[in-house]
């Protein structure tokens, strides 16, 4: 990244609206001239409007802030078939300071990923006739998140499923036109991360072909080719996984009761098929680019694998390192008590750690591999009992942004908040506070910092591109994010920050 910003004395216009097809590339290279003129004019600017931008730890240089009036996203009208990119925005007036800026592609800046997001499953309230999905997946969007995880399910609007449906398979239900999944993918998100099958709660048994009753391996890869031929270059990313796995290799929800063996072997059995169905529908379609279809698996008991020790069976102590070929990436699913102080980074990084080392390397695959695909602070427990960590809507947003500052330094490429809508009663039936949008309809404090985050997190990249003519680095991006997220947690006066880990880019 060249020293310094780019000082100036007109903005380039700002593009008007930009086909999701026809994402602009190439641009100009800073000139030494152009470079020393900047950097003089940058340490004459106030500090509000400056950024600082790291390309990789001890390197950093400041850039002029490039804001507009307006926040530029999209517009998903209920029912609607195709979300309307809006960039009608001006510069704000910089002119003076601001100059030679290069080109702005607002669909690229919008789309950089923000490794925050959340995600609908079973919710208990919604607000429109839609599909639950779809209308959340519509409001996350518009908030400025680039990630939504969500269950894919026969499962009409209405609750009710199709039953000619029945044991069709995942590709059946993912493009039924009575369901909402076609309609979800075409949105403009750049990460999806979905369950494909129901995999067992406790107290039931498990095969391989239990999950809906189908051949998983037949029906992963017809999946994986759908997705790969209809989404072939445009840029977006889906994660195929499952619900808390270690619930499913035990007979009750008891964290501490031993898993049952035979659950054990099937699990392994059952994440063998889906990975060996991911890898071969890749390799026999080579042609597919720009498009990313990857699988996981989810952990929910990895305080717990490390307390007992790696003789105690769970996904990461047993599961994951047993597959073959090698998963793609582990989901922990984590929160309250696990992430119980203010700085939450060393527990959830310890948790990152020990799962990222149960996990063999897998060449071709981005790394870091693990995430959080459920992170939370519930304000009630089901006893009608005040949460101890986020018993107000402030201390909740106080820890959901400390902690989604803490994934974010670690490296994980999606902290993913549980959840959009609350899913879960107190035995009174008081709601939990498993939300971003309340029973009433009210965005939260934590949803409302969110979304400054993503407005913010826009501006910064576009700044980036703006001064420097690419977007920044992950790294850089991270040092912000991490930054911003804290000062946005309304908590900044903890006495350490997490560190941010540099993987090399």
């Amino acid at each position: 990244m060249p020293a310094g910003g780019l000082a100036a004395r007109r903005l380039a216009p700002v593009l008007a609206l930009i086909a999701l097809c026809c994402l602009r590339s190439g641009y100009g290279a800073t000139t030494a001239p152009q470079a020393a003129a900047a950097s003089k004019k940058v340490s004459a600017l106030d500090a509000a409007n400056v950024l600082q931008v790291c390309s990789k730890p001890g390197q950093c240089t400041k850039i002029v802030r490039y804001p507009l009036k307006v926040k530029i996203g999209f517009e998903c009208p209920p029912f609607a078939k195709q979300c309307t990119f809006s960039n009608t925005t001006q510069p704000a007036s910089t002119s003076s300071r601001v100059a030679a800026a290069k080109p702005v592609n607002e669909l690229q800046v919008f789309q950089y990923p923000k490794i925050v997001g959340s995600q609908v499953a079973m919710p208990l309230y919604q607000f429109t006739s839609e599909h639950n999905v779809l209308e959340a997946a519509r409001r996350l969007l518009q908030s400025g998140s680039t990630s939504f995880k969500f269950d894919l399910k026969n499962q009409r609007a209405n609750g009710k499923p199709i039953k000619e449906l029945d044991k069709k398979g995942w590709l059946a239900i993912a493009t039924h036109g009575e369901l909402p999944y076609v309609t979800l993918f075409d949105m403009p998100f750049r990460h999806f991360l979905f369950w494909a099958g129901r995999t067992p709660a406790p107290g039931r048994d498990i095969t391989w072909t239990d999950i809906d009753g189908i051949d998983v391996y037949k029906e992963m890869y017809r999946l994986v080719v759908w997705l790969l031929k209809r989404y072939n270059n445009s840029g977006k990313t889906f994660y195929i996984g499952h619900w808390e796995g270690d619930w499913c290799l035990r007979d009750t929800y008891n964290k501490s009761a031993p898993a049952n063996p035979k659950k054990v072997q099937t699990m392994i059995k059952l994440l063998t098929d889906k990975q060996r169905a991911v890898d071969a529908a890749k390799k026999d379609n080579p042609w597919a680019k720009n498009v990313f279809v990857w699988h996981y698996a989810e952990a929910n008991l990895v305080e717990q694998s490390m307390k007992q020790g790696p003789g105690w069976a769970s996904m990461v102590n047993t599961v994951i390192g047993a597959v073959r070929p090698v998963i793609d990436y582990v989901s922990i699913s984590v929160g309250g008590d696990s992430l119980r102080e203010v700085n939450p980074a060393p527990a959830l990084h310890k948790a990152m750690d020990y799962a990222n080392q149960k996990l063999p390397a897998k060449p071709g695959v981005p790394g870091p591999r693990v995430f959080a695909g459920e992170f939370y602070f519930d304000m009630r427990n089901r006893d009608d009992n005040i949460a101890i960590y986020a018993p107000t809507p402030e201390l909740q947003k106080q820890r959901g942004c400390w902690a989604a500052a803490a994934g974010v330094a670690w490296g994980a490429p999606h902290m993913l908040w549980w959840a959009f809508y609350d899913n879960e009663q107190t035995r009174s039936g008081a709601y939990r506070g498993y939300w971003l949008v309340d029973n009433g309809n009210r965005d939260t404090p934590l949803f409302r910092a969110y979304q400054q985050y993503f407005s913010d997190a826009q501006e910064f990249v576009r700044s980036v591109i703006a001064a420097t003519g690419k977007p920044p680095s992950d790294y850089g991006f991270r040092v912000w994010a991490t930054e911003r997220l804290i000062q946005l947690s309304g908590k900044t006066d903890a006495p350490t920050r997490p560190a941010v880990r540099y993987w090399g880019s």
